[in-house]
């Protein structure tokens, strides 16, 4: 694989999107104040978190069903769109009961909802469900590309569309979440019909030996259906884990102090994740690669990968921690400068966790997902543990405490899995070489 020319197609779609995501940021931020960024923060963290649980994997567990074109195209995308209506008939189950339930009080009094917010809410979901699945497909396609650019011009048009808000004076948290959903349906439609045409442009290809597990997959559309949630399934625990480990800590802060606290935490927050542009432009190509079991070169090429994102987030974690401060002050009228301490106990904890980032595409493409799970879910563990610990005795920074020791240990089970599994010596994925930048 060509990591570096491939490679730097993705970071730049990857790097405008996160340049337009942090401006959104900043917006957001600057228009809505403390209060009411921490409840647009916990609104995404809901929607995300309910789109990780039913996906059901269905999109991640179709990469080898593409990759080696076991099941027909018209059939595995029959399977695809049934799930996803299911999907859409629980979520309207469940919003319609929601609003009976007793959270919906805690969800009208704390984040703000009304009944056009939990439409909106639900409508994001199935967007973030199609953009997923056909994101997978595509991956497996070959066709690495188009998911981050797709993703990148979404960013772009949602940035357009809040400070055009922001001029107006009409930038309020329902104005926020409606533009987000708007353009995010349209993104997940666009990028369904691209995913849709390029598996039409495949056919079958026989096989004389295939997988036992593939041999065995039944025409029948229920049971296809079940051989992708089951396949897909423990992989997607990784994706929920790899969410709650990143936002639940936030959920925590809102229990024990408030929306405000959130709202000022989650710009700490944002600018840790800034920090993984290069780690997660390498993570597709990593999905697509470690695949494919005749390449010689995967091992190699993992670690390198590793290596260029380690190098490049501890690099780019230094004038983060320097401009932390005064950007921050500009925001209204200085109301985020509490998050620079938290912003600065976590960055370490972001340059430790970016081997995690990068080989958690490794491992699926190696069709192991369950090690991100596994990983993630002790993740997940020790940050609880240690936020209830922290958080009421240091507040914001208890919560960033809690994150970077997480965030280290998490990403320390997936360089020992990986190299137990392949054999690839410590300095073969922490000491850059000159090699790496050439290539």
């Amino acid at each position: 694989m060509k990591l570096a020319q491939t490679g730097s197609r993705i970071l730049f779609w990857r790097a405008l999107q996160k340049l337009a995501g942090a401006m959104l940021v900043l917006v957001i931020a600057h228009g809505l104040g403390p209060g009411d960024n921490g409840r647009f923060s916990l609104t995404l963290m809901l929607v995300m978190v309910f789109a990780a649980v039913l996906s059901g994997g269905v999109g991640l567990a179709s990469v080898p069903y593409v990759r080696q074109r076991k099941v027909a195209t018209g059939r595995l995308l029959a399977a695809q769109y049934g799930w996803l209506g299911l999907v859409l008939l629980v979520l309207g189950a469940c919003a319609f009961g929601v609003r009976r339930a007793p959270v919906w009080m805690w969800l009208e009094n704390s984040l703000g909802w009304d009944a056009p917010l939990l439409a909106a809410a639900v409508a994001v979901i199935l967007a973030l469900l199609a953009f997923e699945t056909a994101n997978y497909v595509l991956l497996a396609c070959g066709k690495v590309v188009v998911g981050t650019q797709t993703a990148a011009v979404r960013s772009l048009l949602h940035l357009a569309a809040v400070a055009i808000l922001l001029w107006r004076t009409s930038l309020n948290l329902a104005a926020a979440v409606w533009s987000l959903t708007l353009i995010y349906l349209g993104a997940g439609l666009w990028l369904t019909w691209r995913a849709r045409a390029e598996l039409r442009r495949l056919s079958p290809d026989p096989d004389p030996e295939p997988e036992p597990a593939l041999r065995a997959v039944s025409p029948s559309l229920p049971v296809l259906v079940g051989n992708l949630l089951r396949r897909g399934w423990l992989g997607q625990l990784s994706a929920i884990s790899y969410l709650l480990m990143l936002r639940l800590d936030q959920m925590l802060l809102e229990s024990y102090l408030d929306v405000t606290a959130v709202g000022i935490y989650c710009m700490a927050a944002w600018g840790t994740e800034l920090l993984w542009l290069l780690p997660e432009a390498l993570h597709p190509l990593l999905v697509h690669g470690s695949a494919d079991p005749r390449d010689a070169e995967r091992d190699s090429t993992a670690a390198r990968a590793v290596r260029l994102g380690l190098w490049a987030t501890a690099a780019a974690a230094i004038p983060l921690a320097v401009l932390a401060e005064p950007l921050l002050g500009l925001l209204r009228g200085g109301a985020y400068l509490p998050a620079v301490g938290a912003l600065w106990v976590l960055l370490p904890g972001a340059v430790a966790f970016t081997p995690g980032v990068i080989l958690a595409g490794d491992f699926i493409g190696r069709g192991v997902p369950h090690w991100n799970t596994q990983a993630s879910a002790v993740t997940v563990g020790v940050n609880v543990i240690l936020c209830l610990m922290w958080i009421p005795r240091l507040g914001i920074l208890g919560a960033a405490w809690a994150s970077t020791v997480a965030y280290a240990l998490g990403s320390g089970i997936m360089v020992w899995r990986f190299q137990r599994l392949t054999g690839q010596r410590w300095r073969d994925l922490f000491l850059l070489r000159p090699s790496d930048l050439r290539r």
